[in-house]
């Protein structure tokens, strides 16, 4: 398969397992019970640790979000050959990828006991997602290569000196039914 094939559907990848994961997070229970509400996670001192608890959903809602522009960007940057949204995106999987791991872990130590099987089905499916974004990144990358390459090209072309004898002026005497033919 061509480099530009496979950004193309990585860049739909990103976007519909983005929003698979949006849902996922969003509707990841905290509290379980109807009128007693016993809660999944550890009662916690540190701050650091309350808060995320408590924005998780936004903080999972945003970088969403992000991923779904950074993607369509992608996907926009593959339509009119543009090498820097591939980079741009490049860049942003992995800082996603990493935050939203160290995200998953931290949390995790936060679980009670009795509930540590959801996180672990939280850490397959995170790192088989991770999985599945890096090995499309050197594909990716190579693409933008091509794009720079050729990108590196068109601009020296469009470089070159001019010259101020015009081009009629330059001709030779015999006229362009002799030249025409030597470049036959």
């Amino acid at each position: 398969m061509e480099a530009r094939t496979v950004t193309l559907m990585v860049s739909l990848f990103s976007i519909l397992n983005t929003f698979q994961f949006f849902i996922l997070d969003i509707e990841q229970l905290t509290h379980i019970g109807y009128e007693e509400k016993f809660s999944l996670y550890l009662d916690t001192k540190s701050a650091l640790a309350s808060w995320i608890l408590t924005h998780r959903s936004t903080v999972a809602g945003l970088l969403s979000l992000i991923t779904v522009a950074v993607s369509c960007g992608l996907l926009y940057s593959v339509h009119q050959n543009s090498y820097k949204g591939l980079l741009l995106y490049a860049l942003w999987i992995v800082a996603f990828e990493l935050g939203s791991f160290s995200l998953l872990l931290y949390t995790s130590g936060l679980v009670r006991k009795q509930f540590r099987v959801l996180t672990h089905l939280c850490l397959v499916l995170q790192v088989s997602r991770m999985v599945l974004h890096f090995a499309c990144l050197p594909c990716v990358l190579r693409h933008s290569y091509e794009l720079f390459e050729a990108f590196k090209i068109v601009t020296k072309i469009g470089h070159r000196r001019r010259s101020s004898v015009s081009t009629v002026d330059s001709w030779p005497p015999a006229g362009l039914k002799l030249l025409y033919r030597r470049f036959i």
